[in-house]
């Protein structure tokens, strides 16, 4: 067995006591009496309370109702500016739509008349059994190239077509030109492939109405009476510059004036819409936003310039004359009453619908008088004629060299020599000149 040491190291060299197992030590500055140097615990300091501003407790009942309507204040500032950014937002939404919707609807249109389209053929292949729908049919002429935008084509046959006549074109191989209208295609499809017979038209500048049908009879394209009857009757509101017009209850034929003279290219026994719509479409492209501009600044509608530059249209001698002409009749319409001279007293409107006394028929002729110049003060109804670039050009600019300011009166010698004179005795003599009296 193995001994216990006698005795435990302890500092001071004091022996602890025991009973049993239990040991107790005791240090001696336990049995110390009086102060005691013991190192000092830090502690940390609580932080006294200080009430801050926004605590609603510590607040005075003025600083309250000033710190609410601040509040309100910032609130109502907040929501006003949300208001301004929400309606500057929304303003720009509405127009950028309609900015889209108007560019749109112009290409639409301008695909309508193959307006813009490349020229060229393509080959349109419709697939065996015919076809289901007109949407069908427009996307095949899409992708072909044929078309630009199937969805107005698409509109375009829902209103113009039935089932029957969709089921006019059958299936197989068709070679189209890249340039034709709507219903140029249609009609190539329903055809069976077999193309319509081209033929080139020339419009005299200073056409009416009368005239251009009777030119587009002759190359087989319309009849002439229908063409007439359709100018009245047709629905062609949607171009801009027939739907400022107006009343026409008083006019001969309504879109006297707008069938832009120029060379086209028609089908025989085309359809009248496409006739009558390319002619409109030409003088709406003729009238550049420097001419509308001019229009505007001007005393006149459009209508009214259209309306004087197709008599000048038939009174001048040529294009330079023109301008000569326009100073002469503006002058009478706006301060020719100063002079007693209260019509415009132009022989081109004696007439009309009838270009002169020679074009009138011997039997069966139509009423004239209503546009005669030299009775009614002011200018007539509507236009005498459909009138070229040169002519309005004159009738927005009238010439202001010389005399012109001052010209109320003009004629013209057998061969065009014109004259033109400020008063009524200068006149008589130059009607001399012109061998016009004894």
């Amino acid at each position: 067995m193995r001994e216990r040491p006698e005795k435990d190291q302890r500092r001071g060299g004091q022996q602890p006591s025991s009973t049993g197992g239990f040991k107790l030590q005791i240090d001696e500055r336990d049995l110390a009496t009086g102060n005691i140097d013991l190192p000092q615990r830090r502690r940390s300091q609580p932080t006294p309370y200080a009430p801050t501003a926004n605590d609603q407790g510590y607040l005075t009942e003025k600083e309250r109702k000033a710190e609410k309507k601040a509040h309100k204040k910032r609130d109502k500032l907040k929501a006003r500016k949300n208001k301004r950014v929400f309606s500057l937002v929304w303003i720009c939404m509405v127009v950028l739509v309609s900015l889209t919707l108007a560019s749109y609807l112009v290409q639409g249109s301008n695909d309508f008349l193959a307006v813009g389209r490349a020229e060229g053929t393509t080959t349109v292949n419709i697939p065996e059994g015919g076809l289901t729908d007109v949407d069908q049919l427009a996307q095949i002429l899409y992708d072909s190239g044929a078309i630009n935008k199937p969805e107005f084509f698409s509109l375009y046959c829902k209103i113009t077509m039935d089932e029957e006549e969709l089921s006019w074109i059958s299936s197989g191989a068709y070679e189209l030109e890249t340039n034709k209208d709507y219903e140029d295609l249609i009609n190539t499809l329903q055809g069976g492939n077999e193309v319509k017979e081209e033929v080139t038209v020339t419009i005299p500048e200073g056409y009416n109405a009368l005239e251009i049908a009777a030119v587009l009879e002759e190359n087989e394209v319309c009849d002439a009476d229908e063409f007439l009857a359709y100018l009245n009757t047709g629905d062609f509101t949607n171009y801009e510059e027939v739907a400022q017009i107006g009343d026409t209850s008083g006019r001969y034929y309504a879109l006297e004036g707008y069938l832009f003279p120029d060379t086209y290219t028609f089908y025989k026994n085309d359809d009248l819409d496409m006739v009558i719509g390319k002619m409109l479409n030409n003088f709406h492209e003729k009238m550049t936003e420097d001419i509308l501009n001019s229009v505007a600044q001007s005393d006149y509608t459009l209508d009214e310039i259209i309306t004087l530059a197709s008599i000048i249209q038939n009174e001048a001698a040529d294009s330079n004359d023109m301008y000569k002409v326009s100073a002469v009749l503006h002058n009478r319409l706006e301060w020719g009453g100063q002079q007693d001279i209260y019509v415009l007293g132009c022989d081109s409107t004696v007439y009309y619908p009838y270009r002169n006394a020679a074009a009138v028929p011997t039997s069966d002729a139509l009423p004239y008088g209503d546009y005669n110049t030299y009775n009614i003060q002011g200018l007539p109804p509507g236009p005498i004629s459909n009138p070229g670039m040169d002519a309005i050009m004159a009738a927005l600019r009238p010439s202001t060299e010389g005399n012109a300011p001052y010209y109320l009166y003009f004629c013209h010698a057998a061969d065009g020599t014109a004259y033109y004179a400020t008063n009524q005795w200068d006149h008589e003599y130059n009607l001399q000149l012109a061998g016009l009296t004894d």
